[in-house]
């Protein structure tokens, strides 16, 4: 039991390691985007980012309300906790659209929700999204888009929109799986 602790600790220590190297790293790459785009400003170019923006804006009023689609969910599966099993939140995936549906009060300012889920995660993909509609090999209507929907701080739906391919299915899921259990970790 003693070396599966130490395992752990010093499995902790790197995770905590990684992580704040990964901290930098974006901080390195959101100041690289920054000095890019003021690069591109100072030409006739409209950045790539907001092109995205005013497509997605433009998506976003003439998308019909969720509650009028009629699809049929491909794929429905459970986020539970790793120690007690508690059922924590349902993951819907339609085919074009993925909700995932809290069943446990959370708080959407509990870390990591904000910094990993939401900015690393979700837009990490959309900035992938966006490097692929720059370079012409997606279309704008194509990029990820989502919905935090909370009453008084507590997350009550994500909706995702174009969430792409399975292998995004698996990592959404996955990071949620983590990111619940490790708010769970602070409640």
């Amino acid at each position: 039991m003693a070396n599966s602790t130490k395992e752990l600790a010093e499995l902790k220590a790197y995770l905590e390691k990684k992580l704040e190297e990964l901290r930098q790293e974006e901080k390195i790459l959101e100041t690289m985007i920054k000095l890019v785009n003021e690069a591109l400003g100072s030409s006739s170019f409209v950045k790539a980012s907001e092109l995205v923006q005013r497509h997605t804006e433009k998506m976003e009023q003439e998308k019909p309300a969720p509650s009028t689609r009629e699809e049929k969910p491909i794929e429905e599966s459970l986020i539970t906790a790793m120690q007690s099993a508690e059922k924590l939140a349902r993951v819907i995936v339609y085919p074009k659209r993925i909700e995932i549906v809290f069943l446990k009060d959370f708080n959407i300012n509990t870390p990591p929700f904000q910094n990993f889920f939401v900015r690393r995660l979700l837009e990490g993909f959309k900035r992938q999204d966006e490097d692929l509609i720059a370079r012409g090999e997606k279309s704008p209507d194509e990029i990820i888009t989502y919905n935090i929907e909370e009453e008084g701080g507590t997350l009550k739906r994500i909706i995702i929109e174009n969430y792409g391919d399975k292998g995004r299915i698996r990592e959404i899921k996955g990071s949620l799986r983590w990111t619940l259990n490790r708010m769970l970790e602070r409640t």
